[in-house]
Parts: C-alpha cells; structure tokens; sequence
C-alpha cells in the first residue's frame, strides 16, 4: 500500500530527474531513464488524484501497464474522475513514449522531447484538478 505521501515524493524525484537530464542537456542521450521517469511519475500523479478524490481504496495501485491501450485503460478505470477524458488518451499516449524510449534502438530528441511535455501536461490537469502543486 502506497502511502498519498510516498507518491508525492516518486513525483517529486522522478521531476526532479527528468528536469536534471534536461538541464545538463542529456534527455536524449539518457532517454530511457527519461521514458521510465516520465511514465511512473504519470502514474503517481493519477494515484495522488484517485486517492484525494476518495476514488480508488488505499491498497489500489496504478500501474502504467493499465494504460497499453485505451480499452485496457477504460476496463481498469471503470469509474468517473475528473479530467477523464482529457487524461486517459495522454496516460496511453505516455506509454506508448515508455514503450518506444525504453525499448529498441534510441529514437530522436523530438520524441524525447514530446514525452516530457506530454508529462507536464498531465501534471498541469491534475494540479488544476486538486488545486495544489505536485
């Protein structure tokens, strides 16, 4: 069981990387650690949403594998949250950059480039969501 806590600080850490690699100018070069980071802090992110919101029971756990496709992703998220519709096509979507900056030959900056921003987007909803800053 994943403490509210304890997934406000992998956000804080996986952040925290992603923007150092970006600083000293490495996301590229670094890639999978970016696609990895970005990925698990979406994830945490819906989590600190769901558990605030009272939506999913203490013990409930987001895995970024729930979100391999939209179907997938809308059988394991059956109930109503907000941002819904806006967040599930961008949780698939930050799979599909995990998947494609973990896995295979590396790809180029812009892919790198388009899975932080898309991660900062979800951090932008959920936080408008919450009212606070992750």
């Amino acid at each position: 069981m994943t403490s509210i806590e304890a997934h406000k600080e992998s956000i804080k850490y996986m952040l925290e990387d992603v923007n150092e690699k970006i600083r000293k100018e490495q996301a590229t070069t670094r890639q999978k650690l970016v696609g990895f980071a970005c990925s698990e802090a979406s994830c945490d992110m819906l989590a600190v949403l769901l558990h605030l919101k009272n939506l999913i029971d203490p013990g409930f756990n987001v895995n970024h594998r729930f979100f391999a496709s939209e179907k997938i992703a809308k059988s394991r998220l059956k109930f109503d949250f907000p941002s819904k519709n806006a967040l599930m096509p961008l949780l698939v979507q930050q799979e599909e950059y995990r998947n494609s900056l973990c896995y295979g030959k590396p790809k180029e900056s812009k892919t790198v480039d388009k899975c932080v921003e898309n991660l900062f987007t979800i951090k932008k909803i959920i936080e408008k969501e919450l009212g606070e800053d992750l």
